[in-house]
């Protein structure tokens, strides 16, 4: 019987500290879904949400080891096996690529948390050339060793590229972890050429998914790891200052196995997700990947100024 990696979590005793709100500045916030226990607020001038006091930078970025990637309790921290999805991460990707090529052809391209490289290994099939980042080791050399691709390890905000040399640059499910996340716009901004592209993707706070389950909402399970949660209107503004124009803005699901989304529905609805996963494992459909778009997770297309 195979061993699950224990779930990675931050140092309960690390000292946390109030932060200002990311967005506008401001120390003025409220509490924002107390009932959850996560210690969230929500800054009272422009709306953005996020958590305060947390711990420091690299307390948090130190989460992105090899267990991350293959959590025992992927519920709460990380992914039950990322190498193992590889298929659906990349049918995902061919998807949101088709989409991205209406606005910007195949050019060069940095991918902000590339991870282990699939929507690299995807984009440079259709004709980009590659680069990418991510602050885990662990990824980075998975990365560099199965595909080759000029990935570097360490934080977007440190690590140095050349200016206006990027037609795109995507963001996908980073902003929401990362302690910073407009410095990382501002700086995507900075790398595209005049008319480059920025996309990202992460969970919408403001979404009827997340309204209507409340504290039990799926965002929140990453209670270690997302530290931001954007709605639609303060991704907007982020992007606006950033001077970026806005040209598409929707929400994007992902492909998954029945069993992993059985999994997830079990956290709104226990007993249907237990039979839901005991048909699939029983009758064999439990493997088979679908395309699941919950409509909690925003996917904002942008332009450079």
């Amino acid at each position: 019987m195979q061993m699950q990696s224990p779930a990675p979590r931050l140092d309960v005793d690390v000292t946390r500290e109030d932060i200002p709100c990311n967005l506008c500045g401001s120390w003025d916030h409220a509490p924002f879904c107390p009932e959850n226990g996560r210690g969230l607020v929500q800054c009272r001038g422009c709306g953005l949400v996020y958590l305060s006091p947390r711990p420091p930078d690299a307390e948090l970025y130190a989460l992105y080891g090899e267990t991350y990637f293959k959590s025992g309790d992927s519920r709460t921290v990380g992914y039950t096996d990322y190498a193992r999805d590889e298929p659906n991460i990349r049918k995902t990707a061919q998807r949101r690529l088709k989409h991205l090529e209406r606005y910007v052809k195949p050019g060069r391209m940095l991918d902000v948390g590339c991870s282990m490289g699939f929507f690299m290994a995807e984009a440079a099939a259709r004709g980009w050339q590659v680069q990418g980042l991510d602050v885990s080791a662990f990824a980075v050399e998975r990365t560099r060793a199965r595909f080759g691709f000029d990935a570097r390890h360490g934080s977007f905000l440190e690590l140095d590229y050349p200016a206006g040399a990027y037609d795109l640059v995507t963001i996908w499910d980073v902003i929401e972890h990362v302690p910073d996340p407009a410095a990382h716009v501002q700086k995507a901004a900075e790398l595209l050429r005049a008319g480059g592209v920025l996309v990202l993707a992460t969970p919408n706070v403001d979404s009827l998914p997340a309204r209507f389950t409340g504290k039990n909402w799926v965002g929140y399970k990453l209670s270690e790891e997302h530290v931001y949660y954007f709605s639609r209107r303060t991704l907007a503004r982020m992007l606006e200052k950033a001077g970026f124009e806005m040209l598409n803005s929707r929400h994007v699901g992902k492909y998954v196995t029945l069993d992993l989304f059985f999994d997830r529905f079990g956290i709104y609805a226990p007993v249907l997700g237990k039979v839901g996963q005991f048909l699939g494992q029983t009758l064999g459909f439990g493997k088979l990947s679908l395309y699941i778009n919950p409509f909690d997770i925003v996917c904002v297309t942008a332009r450079k100024v």
